[in-house]
């Protein structure tokens, strides 16, 4: 039993980038952990922050992605980025996935450009449009903490296997979030 409870944690601290997670962030869902696994300080200083810079941070990141994808300024996304960041609902466009996802496809004018996939293993290259809309999916949550860490996978995505970095440094650069001492 001993073995048991030692192999699960070992599990979970690499599940979780490291080490154990708050009971906080076990229980907040969505892609906490894959954003744990890229920078878990910045997961930790996130979820330590108010939910007012939580949910900053989530617009942040869902409008530095879909800049980056060249899909910002198209008119249905646009208006879903300032609803947003003031603090309002999104259109009711995106309380449908699958209209979004639609949506994207039969644009003309959405970018086609790619980036080299996150996963592991993984397609070598995803569309960058489409490793975007999940930005805009996650400023629907709820939860502020789910929203920031979800809509920074999503751009960590959009970013690609070889620039995430940049967009996690550009976090730690916009936002005074306090690290904690491991």
């Amino acid at each position: 039993e001993r073995q048991s409870r030692e192999a699960q944690r070992k599990l979970e601290e690499y599940v979780w980038g490291g080490r154990q997670p708050s009971e906080r962030l076990r229980a907040v869902g969505g892609n906490a952990h894959g954003l744990a696994r890229l920078d878990r300080d910045l997961v930790d200083a996130i979820a330590q922050a108010e939910p007012d810079r939580q949910r900053a941070i989530a617009c942040w990141a869902a409008r530095r992605a879909c800049t980056l994808a060249g899909i910002a300024d198209l008119d249905w996304v646009a208006p879903a980025l300032a609803a947003a960041e003031r603090g309002e609902e999104l259109p009711p466009l995106f309380g449908d996935h699958d209209q979004v996802w639609q949506r994207l496809r039969s644009d003309p004018r959405a970018p086609r450009g790619t980036v080299p996939s996150l996963a592991p293993g993984g397609p070598p290259n995803m569309s960058q449009r489409h490793m975007a809309v999940p930005v805009l999916f996650a400023l629907t949550e709820a939860d502020p903490l789910r929203a920031a860490l979800d809509a920074l996978w999503a751009g960590a995505a959009t970013f690609g296997r070889d620039d995430w970095p940049v967009l996690t440094r550009e976090v730690w650069e916009v936002f005074p979030l306090s690290r904690t001492p491991r």
